[in-house]
């Protein structure tokens, strides 16, 4: 019941803070999905948010959210995550929003890779920034 709560409320606010022209990304290996919706990426936002489910149908998922993501500048030049708000590191369905400080200056695009336990390549999630916030692959 508390991680249906918890899905309706981060459903709310990604409706709420999100423009409409924004998608969700989603990847899936070896049995996770990870979907990804960009929130506040502003050019006057101090914080950038993204909101981040992890499902599996057959395995916890312990991921450390902080700790394995970051975004990518066009550059290479990584950012480190601020924080994560949501569902703690077990059981099979996780959501919640992960937080950065906003890259100054703001580029052109940003990438989010998140680094899975036990999978070689990190996850990608690519947007474009420039002329207004889009989601790109």
């Amino acid at each position: 019941m508390e991680r249906r709560i918890l899905f309706i409320i981060l459903v709310a606010f990604i409706a709420l803070a999100a423009p409409a022209h924004v998608v969700t990304q989603k990847s899936s290996v070896n049995g996770v999905i990870v979907a990804v919706t960009a929130g506040n990426l502003g050019p006057d936002a101090s914080v950038w948010d993204f909101a981040v489910v992890l499902r599996s149908s057959q395995q916890d998922l312990p991921d450390d959210l902080v700790s394995n993501a970051v975004l990518v500048d066009p550059a290479g030049k990584k950012y480190k995550a601020l924080i994560w708000e949501g569902a703690p590191s077990q059981g099979n369905h996780r959501a919640g929003v992960l937080k950065f400080i906003a890259v100054e200056p703001r580029p052109d695009s940003i990438e989010l890779r998140i680094t899975r336990p036990g999978e070689k390549k990190p996850r990608s999630f690519s947007w474009l920034l420039g002329s207004g916030l889009v989601a790109s692959r």
